[in-house]
């Protein structure tokens, strides 16, 4: 009698993603994007190459608009100390165990403002529409009538710089050592008019050694050293695409800003385009920016939603040009403040009280889902037929797999124990995926299918 003949165990292969830190690819067509590329890739961090939670806004129970931190030194403590000021409805208010509104102070929106040491006391100048206000340590202000109608400032060479409101096409300037002298003579302030196809005057940056200014679709540099006779300015870079003013951020040595095409990082003298991945996933509309722990926050509009207010927050490493994505984040204004204690992001949103920029995927009280979601990949061999076997994930975390085929999909739930873990998936077709999902806090890493081939 002869020998059973054995049948041949079946070669399996994988599809492994090492790291998914190469995060969303928006940019080419979602039939090419390999396994380890995410079509979506929200409320998720993939810096380290593991899911880790985004940013979210934390409620601060501050109910502002906008707030700011003024500091000065307190001669009789001998200690620099410090109270934020908020913007609620026209008003400015102290806060401090109780909230102290500031008499005679008054801006119809939210106005800008700066510290600034006048005349050897450490003052707060607020800026708006109105003109300027003076904010001194007893928390009794002045106003200054003659100011216009500021828009943005910057301070450079103990000069104000600013843009105004009106026809937009001016860049004023205070007297030396004083903010809130702007006669306009030639010892004193002045205004500078930019004339030319660059559209409005919206947004001036002191960077560099320079005051530059940001026109609707265009940057020009201001050298402004001493006497004003001196000024000169010169055009550096022409945008294809409108610049939005509010996301114009110093980012240490590079300015970051977001134009109608994209956002773009500045050197101070050119200007390059950034996260070309992400092409088609943003319509900025309105969109704002801050800078605040190393990183850039832009609050825009993903394309995919309705509506026409930001729902997304965007932090991009200006260093590393790495980015992640929040979701379901409504924030129209930042409020980036700098104290003693460490740097603080304070966000106006669609609530009644400020929020605060701060890691984990909740907007609020409400946890948001975290997810990385591919897109159904032929694993290199688009003419064969796959048996999906197995699906591999190394998870600290509970989290959903859904595995998906072009003819079905199945939704694998895992624990978080800290170790690689292995289900069952038994699912048929050419082309194949998967979306990790939590909801949430997320800590997963090296997601694999194992599969084999039907037939020959």
């Amino acid at each position: 009698m002869g020998k059973a003949l054995k049948t041949p165990k079946r070669q399996t292969y994988r599809a492994f993603a090492h790291s998914l830190s190469k995060g969303m690819l928006r940019s080419v067509d979602r039939r090419v994007l390999p396994f380890d590329r995410a079509e979506k890739a929200y409320n998720v961090d993939v810096s380290s190459g593991a899911l880790k939670p985004s940013y979210g806004i934390a409620d601060t129970g501050l109910a502002y608009e906008r707030i700011f931190y003024y500091t000065w030194y307190d001669a009789e403590a001998s200690v620099r100390t410090g109270t934020y000021l908020g913007y609620r409805a026209g008003n400015i208010y102290a806060l401090g165990e109780t909230e102290t509104q500031i008499e005679g102070v008054a801006f119809a929106a939210p106005p800008t403002g700066v510290n600034y040491r006048l005349y050897g006391e450490d003052v707060f100048l607020l800026c708006g529409a109105e003109g300027m206000a003076v904010v001194h340590a007893d928390l009794s202000a002045t106003t200054v009538p003659s100011a216009p109608a500021i828009t943005a400032l910057a301070m450079h060479n103990e000069r104000m710089f600013v843009t105004i409101g009106g026809r937009k096409n001016a860049v004023w300037f205070s007297d030396d050592l004083d903010p809130t002298n702007w006669n306009p003579e030639l010892d004193e302030g002045g205004f500078i008019e930019l004339e030319g196809e660059g559209g409005a005057t919206n947004k001036v940056v002191d960077f560099g050694g320079y005051v530059y200014i940001f026109r609707d679709y265009g940057i020009m540099r201001l050298t402004a050293y001493g006497d004003q006779s001196e000024f000169s300015l010169t055009g550096l870079f022409v945008s294809s695409g409108r610049i939005f003013a509010d996301t114009v951020t110093v980012c240490g040595d590079r300015i970051l800003f977001c134009a109608s095409d994209g956002p773009y990082v500045f050197d101070g003298l050119s200007a390059t385009r950034i996260l070309r991945d992400y092409d088609g996933a943003f319509s900025p509309a309105k969109p704002v920016a801050a800078y605040s722990g190393g990183k850039y926050f832009l609050a825009t509009k993903l394309t995919e939603t309705e509506g026409e207010g930001n729902d997304a927050l965007v932090c991009i490493d200006p260093k590393t040009g790495s980015a992640c994505v929040s979701e379901g984040v409504y924030i129209d204004a930042f409020s980036p403040i700098a104290e003693a204690g460490g740097e603080k992001l304070f966000c106006h949103t669609d609530r009644e009280t400020l929020g605060k920029v701060t890691r984990g995927a909740t907007y609020y009280d409400l946890p948001r889902t975290c997810l990385w979601q591919g897109t159904l990949s032929d694993m290199g061999s688009p003419d064969r037929e796959k048996l999906i076997t197995e699906l591999f994930i190394d998870t600290a975390m509970p989290v959903t797999v859904r595995v998906f085929t072009e003819r079905g999909e199945r939704q694998l739930r895992f624990s978080g124990k800290r170790a690689v873990q292995r289900k069952r998936v038994n699912l048929i077709g050419t082309k194949a995926g998967i979306a990790i999902s939590a909801d949430g806090d997320i800590d997963a890493a090296r997601p694999a299918l194992r599969f084999t081939y039907i037939g020959s």
